[in-house]
């Protein structure tokens, strides 16, 4: 699970701030990784008579510093048990990022992004988030420039909090779930968010419909929730359920923030264009508005055999997990884990 993991990384402070977090699933999946800086491509200078063409001088210059610094992260990656190569390649950022992971035998990408607002987002789109919408793997996200706002201590992560709401699409990463905490020897927190229905019509709140409306609805996710933690619990995993009422996104940054142990795990439907634009998803607000790491699953891949850890997942429709091809047909909203 997780055995090779790719991270695009350009030297700023933001994209290191995710290291940290990757050496712990790092070293609960037994993972090498290999970092990867991608340099733009530069024309050559024009040759006259009795000159040759030299490749590019700045080119030349860029990858012995990227050498340079690689070496020192290496050598740290290395010191804290964690095997570890570099590589540096010539090209556009976005497609020679999205082509490594498609064709080098990834598992996962370890991807630091800003989380612009959507209005700056669909304006001025950054690197991270266009390699997002377009990354074939599972990512490991971090919103580094809001980790970098956050003070206090830094957790380390001890807990996987699994974000579900009762459709295919966010059940996709429970195989997922399952493997790395296995291999982490890490416990589990179902969570479902609840919607306020106050927010929806202010006379239904007059009504007093609101309140039995939220507690019914709490009532069948708390159902919902230990059906799917007794599955769990009988096949050894140490399983707690949770039930919150409110945004879904902000619940869930909420939630994670409060306890700051917790590696969430989502899974999504990656959407395109102005889908994106005008529907937006849940995973995609909580890496807007939080500083703290997600485990993405793109809903409709599911992880292949990997040797014992195979037989602990089970088969799709075992377990009620989603079947990846039905994911596509699925009718999802604006709120979609």
């Amino acid at each position: 699970m997780f055995k090779r993991v790719l991270v695009p990384m350009n030297g700023s402070p933001s994209t290191e701030r995710i290291l940290r977090h990757l050496v712990q699933v790092t070293n609960w999946c037994g993972s090498d990784l290999t970092l990867l800086h991608v340099l733009h491509p530069t024309g050559s200078r024009p040759t006259q008579d009795l000159q040759i063409e030299y490749p590019n001088v700045l080119t030349d210059r860029a990858q012995a510093l990227a050498r340079e610094y690689f070496a020192v992260l290496v050598e740290q990656l290395n010191a804290a048990g964690v095997t570890a190569r570099a590589t540096t390649a010539i090209g556009e950022v976005i497609d020679t990022v999205v082509a490594r992971a498609s064709a080098g035998g990834f598992d996962l990408m370890a991807l630091a992004v800003d989380g612009r607002r959507p209005a700056m987002r669909h304006l001025v789109e950054c690197v991270g988030e266009h390699i997002r919408v377009r990354s074939p793997i599972p990512m490991l996200i971090l919103n580094g420039h809001l980790e970098g706002q956050m003070g206090g201590p830094k957790a380390p992560l001890t807990r996987l909090l699994l974000a579900i709401n009762g459709t295919r699409v966010s059940e996709f990463a429970l195989a997922y779930v399952r493997r790395v905490a296995r291999a982490g020897n890490l416990p589990i927190t179902l969570l479902r968010v609840v919607p306020e229905i106050a927010a929806y019509h202010p006379a239904v709140e007059r009504a007093g419909v609101a309140t039995r409306f939220v507690e019914g609805a709490r009532q069948t996710a708390e159902e919902y929730l230990e059906r799917h933690a007794a599955v769990l619990a009988q096949q050894g995993y140490d399983v707690t359920t949770r039930v919150d009422v409110g945004p879904a996104a902000r619940t869930i940054a909420d939630v994670q923030e409060a306890a700051p142990e917790h590696l969430l795990v989502m899974s999504s439907v990656i959407r395109h264009g102005w889908q994106r634009a005008f529907l937006g998803c849940t995973a995609d607000e909580v890496i807007r508005i939080s500083g703290r790491p997600m485990l993405l699953i793109p809903a409709g891949r599911r992880p292949g055999p990997a040797g014992d850890e195979a037989d602990a997942v089970g088969s799709a429709g075992d377990d009620g997990e989603a079947d990846p091809a039905a994911i596509d047909a699925e009718e999802v909203g604006p709120t979609t884990l």
